[in-house]
C-alpha cells in the first residue's frame, strides 16, 4: 500500500502547473497566435480553458463525495461508472499520460538543438528520457523536490520575455494571421497545454488529503496558468510580426531580455512536465493493474520498498521511448488532444449523471450546476469530432470494445457504480412518460405473468415459454408453493424464510437457460397460508405497474380437479383485463425445427388476434410450419370459409406458405380427422372449460394451448 505523503502544494499545484506551463506555452503558442491572429488565439485559449475549467469543477465535485484511491481520473470514472467503464477510459487516459512524457521530451529537444545546433536530436531525446526515467524509478519525491527549482526558473523566464526586445517593425494586428492551417488544427495543437489538471489527480492515492487538494490544487493550477497565457498572448500579439511567429518556433529565446534564462526556462518547463507524467502514468496503470483490467496485472500492481510501481514506471517508459522514435511534436499533441478529450468528457458524464438520476448518496460538499458538467461533457465531444472526427469515431470504437471485453470478462473485483441507478433512472423516466400517452395495439408483445404452481411442470414447458416471449418479450414467474424445510433448531419465521429462499432458487434455476439469452425475466415467491389468495392479489399489484403483464401463462396440470386454483386465478386474469393462455402438455415436443402448429379459427371468433399472434411468434421462434384450420357445417360452406380465411391472411399480413384446412362436420366429429401435427391453438369460451381442454388434448394426442383475447390485441395493426 502506498504512503500517503504528499500536500496540496506539493502533490496537485505545482505538477498541475509547471504540466500547464510547459512546451506548448514556449514552443506552440507563438506559432498559434501567428497563425488565427491574436482574436482567434485568445478563443482558442478560452474555449481550451473552458472545458478544462468545467472538468476540473465536475472532477472538484466527484472527489469530494467519494473516497478516491490510486489512479486520479480513472478511480474517479470506475466509482461513479463502474470497473468495465473505468478500465475503457483508463487505458486511453494512461496511454495519453505515457505518450505525453515523449511529448514533452521532444519540447526539450527542439530547445537543445536550436542552442546546440550540432547535437543530434535522437541521441538528446533518448538521453533526457533515460534520466527522467532514473529520478522517477529512484523516488516520486525527489521528482517533486526538483519542481520547486523548475518554477523559479519558469517564473525569471517570464520576467525575461516580458522584459525582452520586441519585433518594432510589424506588430501583428488583433484579427491577421496566416491561416496556413484551420482553426481546429491549430486548437489540437494547442490543447495539451491544458491538460496538466491530472498530472495532480493521478497522484491520488499518494495525497494526504486528496478530497481536498485535488479541487483546491487544480482549480489554482488552472487560474494561474491561464493568466499567463492570455498575457503572454496579448504580449505576442502586440509586439511580433505573424510571419516570424510562424517562422520561428523559438522566438521566446530570441525575444527574452536574458536568453539564457528563457532558454532554461523551456527546458525546465519540458522537463518538469515530462517528470509529472512520468511519475504520474504508472500510478493510473498501478490502478489498472489493482482491477486486472490489463495483461500481466500481477507484474504491474507491485511497489518496491519505498511504495514505488517500478514495474509500471518501466513499461511507462517504454511507451514514452517508443512514441520519441516515432512521433513529430504536431503530431503527438493531435493524437494527445483525442485522448485527454475523452477522459475529460467521461469525467464530466459521470458527474453529470449521477447529478441527474436524484441519488441521495450524491451529496458532494463542493457543489456545481448541472449545466457545467453537462458543457464539459459535450463540449469535450464536440470538439474532439471537430478535430478529427475519423480519429474521434476510431477512438470511441475503441473504448467500446474494451468496454465490451471487460464485460464479457466479469471483472471480480466490486465497484460502487451508478450505471445500474442510471438504467433505472432511464426505465422510470421512459416508463412515466409512455404511461401518459395513448395505448395502440400495434406495439403490443408477449409479457406473461406465470403462476408456478409444479416445478416440474414448468421445466416440462420452458421450450414453449421461451418460444412464445423470445427475442423481445417479458416473463413475470410467481409461486405461493413455499416448500417447508424439517424441523431444525430455528423459529418457524426463519424456517419459513428458509424455504422461501430455497423455492425461489429452485424457480431461478429452471429458468436460468432463458436468462441467459438475455430475455427479461423476474420471479417471485410469496409467502401464504392461502395460495388462492395470493396468486389473485399478485395479478392485481402486477396489472398495476409500471411495466405490467399482457397475459396471463396458465400451465394445466394432469388432473384439473387436482389444481383448485386455477379457475380462481385464471378468473382474476379475466377481470384484471389480461389475455389467457392455457396450455395443456401432452408427451415430448420435437426438440428440431420441423414442428407442426394447427390454428383453429371459427368465424367471427373473438379471439383470432391472440390466436395469431401466438402462431406466428411460436411459428418464428420454432421455425414450424403453420395450418389454419377451420370446421363447416357441409360442403356447400366451404367456399365462403376458405374466402374469409384468405381475406384474413391478407388482412392479417400472414405468410403466403401458411395453407388453408378445410374439414365438413361439428367441431367434436373433425377432431378424429384433423391433419396431424405436434400442437393445437384453438380459441377458448368466455368461462374456462378446464376438464374440456383436458379432453381435447387427450382426444388428438397433443399439446394444445386455448386463447383468450383481452381486446388489447391485434394481429392486423
Amino acid at each position: 500500500m502506498s504512503i500517503r505523503k504528499f500536500s496540496t502544494f506539493e502533490g496537485v499545484f505545482t505538477p498541475s502547473l509547471l504540466s500547464i506551463l510547459g512546451v506548448i506555452m514556449y514552443l506552440r503558442l507563438g506559432w498559434v497566435v501567428g497563425q488565427t491572429g491574436l482574436n482567434r488565439a485568445l478563443l482558442i485559449i478560452f474555449v481550451a480553458n473552458l472545458i478544462t475549467i468545467a472538468t476540473a469543477l465536475s472532477m472538484s465535485s466527484v472527489v469530494t463525495n467519494i473516497r478516491i484511491g490510486t489512479g486520479g481520473a480513472y478511480s474517479i470514472i470506475t466509482k461513479s461508472l463502474g470497473i468495465e467503464v473505468g478500465g475503457a477510459i483508463g487505458l486511453p487516459l494512461y496511454l495519453s499520460q505515457a505518450i505525453s512524457v515523449a511529448f514533452y521530451i521532444t519540447g526539450f529537444t527542439e530547445t537543445w538543438v536550436s542552442v546546440f545546433p550540432g547535437h543530434a536530436a535522437v541521441l538528446v531525446s533518448v538521453i533526457v528520457w533515460l534520466a527522467l526515467l532514473i529520478i522517477s524509478y529512484v523516488s516520486a519525491r525527489l521528482a517533486f523536490r526538483l519542481q520547486y527549482i523548475i518554477m523559479v526558473i519558469i517564473f525569471l523566464s517570464l520576467v525575461s520575455i516580458f522584459w525582452g526586445v520586441a519585433d518594432v517593425e510589424a506588430p501583428l494586428q488583433f484579427g491577421n494571421g496566416l491561416r496556413q492551417v484551420s482553426f481546429w488544427s491549430t486548437f489540437a495543437i494547442f490543447f495539451p497545454a491544458v491538460t496538466g489538471l491530472l498530472a495532480g489527480a493521478s497522484m491520488s492515492g499518494e495525497l494526504k488529503d486528496p478530497r481536498s487538494s485535488i479541487p483546491k490544487g487544480t482549480l489554482a493550477a488552472i487560474g494561474v496558468s491561464l493568466v499567463i497565457y492570455v498575457s503572454l498572448a496579448i504580449w505576442l500579439g502586440q509586439h511580433v510580426s505573424a510571419a516570424r511567429l510562424v517562422a520561428n518556433p523559438s522566438i521566446l529565446i530570441d525575444l527574452g531580455r536574458w536568453k539564457s534564462l528563457v532558454v532554461a526556462g523551456i527546458m525546465g518547463a519540458t522537463l518538469s512536465s515530462a517528470l509529472s507524467m512520468f511519475v504520474g502514468a504508472p500510478r493510473v496503470l498501478n490502478a489498472l493493474a489493482g482491477h486486472a483490467v490489463v495483461p500481466f496485472s500481477g507484474v504491474f500492481l507491485r511497489l518496491n520498498k519505498k511504495g514505488e510501481p517500478t514495474a509500471a514506471i518501466l513499461m511507462t517508459a517504454l511507451l514514452a521511448l517508443m512514441t520519441l522514435l516515432l512521433g513529430t511534436l504536431n503530431s503527438v499533441a493531435g493524437l494527445l488532444t483525442i485522448f485527454f478529450l475523452i477522459t475529460y468528457g467521461m469525467i464530466n458524464i459521470s458527474v453529470f449523471i449521477e447529478q441527474s438520476i436524484g441519488i441521495i448518496s450524491f451529496r458532494p460538499s463542493f457543489r456545481i450546476p448541472r449545466l457545467i458538467s453537462f458543457i464539459g461533457g459535450a463540449g469535450c465531444l464536440a470538439v474532439m469530432f471537430l478535430i478529427n472526427w475519423l480519429f474521434s469515431l476510431v477512438a470511441i470504437i475503441v473504448i467500446i470494445g474494451v468496454y465490451i471485453h471487460l464485460l464479457r470478462r466479469e471483472v471480480k473485483f466490486y465497484s460502487p457504480d451508478i450505471r445500474s441507478g442510471m438504467l433505472s433512472f432511464l426505465a422510470e423516466k421512459f416508463a412515466w412518460t409512455a404511461s401518459r400517452l395513448p395505448y395502440y395495439p400495434k406495439i403490443w408483445k408477449p409479457n406473461l405473468i406465470l403462476p408456478v404452481q409444479d416445478f416440474g411442470l414448468l421445466q416440462q414447458s420452458l421450450p414453449i415459454v421461451r418460444a412464445v416471449v423470445f427475442p423481445a418479450g417479458r416473463l413475470f414467474c410467481f409461486s405461493t408453493d413455499i416448500e417447508i424445510l424439517p424441523k431444525q433448531a430455528l423459529p418457524w419465521r426463519a424456517q419459513e424464510s428458509r424455504a422461501k429462499d430455497r423455492t425461489k432458487q429452485k424457480m431461478e434455476m429452471i429458468l436460468q437457460p432463458l436468462k441467459a439469452e438475455d430475455l427479461f425475466i423476474e420471479t417471485s415467491v410469496v409467502e401464504s397460508r392461502d395460495s388462492e389468495t395470493a396468486c389473485r392479489s399478485v395479478i392485481q399489484v402486477a396489472t398495476d405497474r409500471f411495466f405490467p403483464p399482457n397475459t396471463l401463462f396458465y400451465m394445466l396440470g394432469e388432473d384439473p380437479h387436482s389444481d383448485p386454483n386455477a379457475l380462481p386465478i385464471l378468473q382474476e386474469g379475466i377481470r384484471s383485463g389480461l389475455g389467457i393462455v392455457i396450455l395443456k402438455l401432452y408427451g415430448t415436443l420435437k426438440t428440431d425445427s420441423g414442428r407442426i402448429i394447427n390454428l383453429w379459427i371459427r368465424r367471427q371468433s373473438p379471439n383470432v388476434d391472440l390466436s395469431v399472434l401466438m402462431s406466428l411468434q411460436l411459428m418464428r421462434n420454432w421455425e414450424s410450419r403453420l395450418r389454419i384450420v377451420q370446421a363447416v357445417a357441409e360442403e356447400a360452406e366451404i367456399p365462403a370459409a376458405r374466402e374469409y380465411l384468405q381475406r384474413l391472411k391478407t388482412f392479417m399480413r400472414l405468410p403466403a406458405e401458411i395453407e388453408i384446412h378445410m374439414m365438413i362436420g361439428g367441431f367434436r366429429s373433425v377432431l378424429p380427422r384433423i391433419p396431424q401435427a405436434d400442437m393445437n391453438i384453438f380459441g377458448m369460451p368466455r368461462v374456462p372449460d378446464l376438464a374440456f381442454i383436458q379432453e381435447i388434448s387427450k382426444t388428438l394426442k397433443t399439446t394444445v394451448l386455448f386463447l383468450r383475447d383481452s381486446e388489447h390485441e391485434s394481429a392486423a395493426a
